[in-house]
């Protein structure tokens, strides 16, 4: 029998929870984010509306189950493990065993609580850009692990990569949309930290409206979208191609595009994060992610995705190398603006199993 332990959350994760992430990835290029503050108070924050058990043996695998309050449905998230495929049907069983007491038929992830954090896996073979900020990446050993286990993929995702002798065939075939930008009926107002502020509770809004009929995706309060999404953030998008449109007719925000440098190569310690104004100019190579552009649904069927990678085009030739679309949804019209034009392409899946 293995040493694998259940664990209620009680207010605190244990010390090992941290450190088997730094086992798994101590030999690897490439590793994700993980802040301890923030995954604290997140568990703090989430605590009032889950009933949330960890499974682990505090030295190779850790899994968090996750039971929404009133749902059919159970997550798995914050998995991280060696390749030991008899250790992880141990653990997955109890996991199931969990949700289907508590009346789940199905089980999906990993999500890291909801989708404004981790979720998602990357599938080999890896892009030749290394990592971006907040892409998901792991061992390729996982999506067959839970292959193994009989999760299968319930949604699929991309990123692509134009590359920079690619970019004037982008031009070529967006020439009309260039064009017709400035005349569309919407104000476009930049994005920095102070329209950030200025903005904040309709941007919060705005993103809700968008997002909310994707797969897996749970509303949260404005306290946690502000974990993550506050001046801070706003701090380190391109104020060139990161644009709110508002409707001139009736005042409304109607779509956003979140742009900004990858900032990986400057290898910032967590207690600086990146600013637009002071890092940009340090950057050698200068590439843009394209990470959250969205319309509300009440002004979507005008060409408004359309016509915000065109905004960003404006600016982009100036200033940019290369851009990559990032973690787009399979049958998402954002995928539309990329079709046709040579790209490199990395895909992702979140997986699911009916119980």
């Amino acid at each position: 029998m293995s040493n694998l332990r259940r664990i209620s959350y009680q207010g605190q994760l244990p010390e090992s929870f941290w450190l088997i992430a730094d086992r798994v990835y101590a030999d690897r290029p490439q590793r994700p984010a993980e802040s301890r503050p923030l995954t604290e108070q997140l568990f703090a924050l989430e605590a009032s509306r889950n009933d949330i058990v960890l499974y682990t043996d505090e030295a190779t695998l850790r899994l968090v189950g996750i039971f929404p309050h009133e749902s059919e449905e159970a997550f798995f998230g914050f998995w991280e493990t060696m390749p030991n495929a008899a250790l992880n049907e141990e653990a997955f069983e109890l996991l199931r065993a969990d949700a289907r007491q508590r009346g789940r038929r199905r089980l999906v992830g990993p999500v890291d609580f909801n989708t404004y954090h981790r979720y998602r896996l990357r599938l080999p073979p890896a892009p030749g850009w290394g990592v971006f900020d907040r892409e998901p990446v792991n061992p390729d050993y996982y999506p067959a692990l839970l292959a193994g286990l009989g999760l299968a993929p319930v949604s699929t995702f991309e990123s692509r990569r134009i590359r920079p002798q690619d970019v004037p065939a982008v031009y070529t075939e967006k020439d009309m949309l260039l064009r017709e930008l400035a005349k569309i009926p919407f104000d476009f107002i930049p994005l920095n930290e102070h329209t950030w502020q200025e903005h904040e509770t309709a941007i919060f809004e705005l993103v809700q409206a968008i997002f909310g009929a994707n797969p897996g995706y749970r509303p949260v309060p404005l306290a946690q979208f502000r974990l993550l999404y506050n001046r801070q953030y706003a701090a380190k998008l391109c104020p060139h191609t990161s644009v709110l449109f508002r409707d001139q007719a009736s005042g409304e925000l109607a779509a956003l595009s979140f742009c900004h440098p990858n900032y990986t190569d400057l290898a910032l310690p967590d207690d600086a994060p990146p600013v637009f104004e002071r890092d940009f100019p340090r950057l050698a190579r200068k590439q843009l992610l394209a990470k959250t552009v969205g319309v509300h649904p009440a002004y979507r069927q005008r060409g408004l995705m359309s016509y915000l990678g065109a905004y960003g085009m404006v600016h982009f030739r100036e200033r940019y190398d290369d851009v990559i679309f990032c973690l787009m949804r399979t049958g998402n019209f954002s995928l539309h603006f990329t079709d046709g034009l040579p790209a490199e392409t990395a895909h992702y899946a979140l997986f699911g199993q009916d119980l």
